[in-house]
């Protein structure tokens, strides 16, 4: 598998990323709050229009499997003949995952700013190793983005019922976790991203 990450873009990504929200994740909150889709596309396309002329609003990122063996293989449809068969091999540029950060989040107790985590969202089918390696991605890119507009703290929540593996990979990254809040300064969460030199300033 061979994961590309890109900005989402309006024309190319958000189908798919609505139709991973709805199939993975709609059930979490099922009987709480009557989800729309087009609501969801609404903001899904909003979102990644703004990001295309100004960066520094909202970040929504999409990782995709850009691996070259995906797509046709043949297949001899008879060993007396030379008739040969068409046969697709996985999806080609499968959505893997898409993450989703905001900023201008406040407390009440503090004039500091927060960028909070929308979504984290992967495929579950995916095997346990890579959707770590996805959500690790995930939380780098949050930091980065969160460092680079002048956010000092970030924060990742979750609605999940069962988010403690979730919450166990921002733990070990540094993040103070309280139940399914895990947040951090972004300056100290650069320290868990490797290959990463920040000039003290």
């Amino acid at each position: 598998m061979e994961i590309e990450w890109s900005l989402a873009h309006p024309l190319h990504d958000v189908e798919d990323i609505v139709n991973m929200a709805d199939n993975i994740f709609g059930d979490e909150v099922e009987d709480i709050l009557t989800t729309e889709r087009y609501i969801f596309r609404k903001n899904v396309t909003v979102a990644s229009t703004v990001q295309i002329f100004d960066r520094s609003k909202e970040f929504l990122a999409v990782a995709r499997d850009v691996s070259p063996e995906i797509g046709i293989r043949t297949k001899r449809l008879d060993k007396d003949t030379d008739g040969i068969e068409e046969i697709p091999v996985g999806i080609k540029n499968k959505l893997l995952g898409f993450c989703w950060f905001d900023r201008y989040g406040y407390t009440t107790y503090s004039n500091e700013e927060i960028s909070n985590a929308k979504f984290h969202h992967v495929d579950l089918a995916l095997p346990a190793k890579t959707r770590v390696k996805l959500i690790n991605a995930m939380i780098d890119q949050h930091i980065l983005w969160a460092y680079q507009n002048g956010i000092p703290v970030v924060c990742s929540t979750s609605i999940r019922s069962d988010h403690s593996g979730f919450m166990r990979i921002h733990e070990k990254r540094g993040f103070k976790v309280s139940g399914s809040y895990a947040w951090i300064r972004t300056k100290e969460g650069l320290n868990g991203i490797k290959g990463i030199e920040i000039a003290n300033n």
